[in-house]
């Protein structure tokens, strides 16, 4: 299958576009520049050097692929612009294809706290204000069903594993400085993960088989608390210390990610699992802290 990914040299992005190449797909990727696609080249992906605010510049290779798979996230002011012109994007090269796919890369952020049971995709979205506009953006993917597109929403777990490290890479940073990971909060919230092998694995799955107007989880079986995932951190980065940064004065610091931070989440992959046989191979960050600290500090 052709399949074009945007966001090739990202820290998930690249993961997932190695992944299809290395199932047999024939992989194109959208990148900012072609020194930093020179692995996915090696693999034998081609290049795609351009941007989100640019469709034209990318549209030519992507018409004609049966698959657009967005993973793409630029963190400036225009974020959500992008994100937006990305689902449009895809309709307009995916319209009157027989049987164009589209994935749609969200987050479990966007159900905000789920209390103490996990929940699965039934559950409505509470989002907070750092991703309060994906509902929207969810909901304009699978409407692309009425165009005859096989879209799907994904909705990953915080990653972690790989040389970019994650949002992890933040707490073993604050360790490696300080000693201490700092936390916003006092640390019992629970924290969603999946590693970023197993989720580009379930990107692939998804590409080869997700019903279309599907919504799927993809998250490890774990339910940490922050703390404790913090301390992990700070026993292989650190000094096994965790720094408590009051909810407050962390909003002043990192803004509306505080709050995303805070989130008490425990979420359910089991339709993944189910539907798409997706049997991930890490299910402990904890367990496997030692080894994700140090693939992410031989990267540095």
């Amino acid at each position: 299958m052709k399949v074009f990914v945007t966001g090739g040299t990202g820290y998930v992005g690249s993961a997932v576009a190695l992944r299809l190449k290395k199932a047999g797909h024939d992989v194109s990727a959208l990148v900012r520049s072609k020194e930093k696609g020179g692995k996915l080249q090696a693999a034998g992906i081609k290049l795609v050097v351009g941007d989100l605010g640019n469709p034209a510049g990318y549209a030519a290779t992507a018409y004609g692929a049966q698959a657009f798979v967005h993973v793409a996230q630029d963190h400036g002011p225009a974020m959500v612009d992008l994100d937006r012109k990305a689902i449009s994007t895809a309709r307009e090269l995916l319209r009157g294809s027989v049987g164009g796919t589209f994935i749609y890369t969200s987050g479990v952020w966007v159900l905000g706290d789920t209390g103490d049971e996990p929940v699965d995709e039934k559950h409505p979205p509470k989002p907070p204000s750092a991703v309060a506009w994906r509902p929207a953006h969810e909901q304009a993917t699978l409407d692309l069903a009425k165009d005859g597109i096989r879209a799907v929403v994904v909705r990953p777990g915080i990653v972690y594993g790989g040389p970019g490290g994650g949002i992890p890479a933040m707490l073993f940073g604050s360790a490696s400085k300080h000693g201490a990971t700092q936390i916003p909060g006092e640390g019992n919230n629970h924290w969603t993960m999946v590693h970023r092998d197993d989720l580009a694995e379930l990107y692939v799955r998804l590409v080869e088989r997700a019903p279309a107007g599907s919504i799927f989880h993809g998250n490890d079986a774990s339910t940490h608390t922050l703390r404790d995932i913090a301390k992990a951190c700070s026993k292989v980065a650190g000094k096994g210390e965790v720094s408590v940064l009051p909810l407050d004065k962390a909003r002043a610091q990192m803004g509306p990610l505080a709050d995303a931070f805070a989130l008490d989440q425990k979420v359910s992959s089991e339709k993944a699992r189910t539907e798409l046989d997706w049997r991930p191979r890490h299910e402990d960050f904890i367990a496997e802290a030692d080894k994700v600290y140090s693939d992410w500090h031989a990267a540095q």
